[in-house]
């Protein structure tokens, strides 16, 4: 039975993979060429975190923190920090997904709001201490909030066009993963 699931895993594995590498490249795209006024919702936090708490096995810690190492590295944030505060972040969401499948997805977007709000509190306090730049509060905040805005979204099409949704109580009582 786990030799048919494996393919499966892979596939998903990459497809996140690929998903992030989208998110990037569309990023970095120079779509607006004057002053940004909004700030752009971070697609890869809400789809690292979507998927860690609904299927947790198709995100692999090294794979989370590759991606998001990627875009320290594009981004010119300080390497490695929003890596770190992102895993942390998502092995929290492992740990709650299968509490939180029967809660409803209010309950599910107040916790992916909350931990948004960590991981950009946390990081900006990372910033301070260190004595690093930091971006404006109000443009933070707002990114925090664009980012919970756009999770429904993430959540959606990741359930409807990717297959990617919450674990049943029988695949949580068998152990099984795919």
């Amino acid at each position: 039975m786990a030799d048919s699931a494996a393919p499966r895993l892979w596939l998903m594995r990459l497809t996140f993979v690929g998903l992030a590498l989208l998110t990037v490249f569309f990023r970095l795209l120079p779509l607006e060429t004057g002053p940004v006024r909004w700030p752009a919702p971070d697609v890869l936090l809400a789809l690292c975190l979507a998927w860690s708490l609904r299927r947790p096995e198709y995100v692999p810690a090294l794979f989370v923190a590759a991606a998001i190492l990627l875009t320290d590295f594009f981004f010119q944030r300080p390497p490695g920090l929003m890596a770190a505060i992102v895993v942390v972040a998502c092995g929290n969401m492992r740990k709650r997904g299968p509490g939180l499948r029967d809660a409803g997805f209010l309950a599910e977007l107040l916790l992916i709001g909350l931990t948004v709000l960590c991981v950009v509190l946390a990081n900006r306090v990372a910033l301070t201490v260190f004595m690093l730049p930091r971006p404006p509060l109000g443009l933070t905040l707002l990114q925090a909030l664009f980012t919970v805005a756009i999770y429904p979204v993430v959540a959606v099409l990741s359930q409807a066009v990717l297959g990617v949704r919450a674990r049943t109580n029988a695949e949580l009582a068998a152990g099984r993963h795919a």
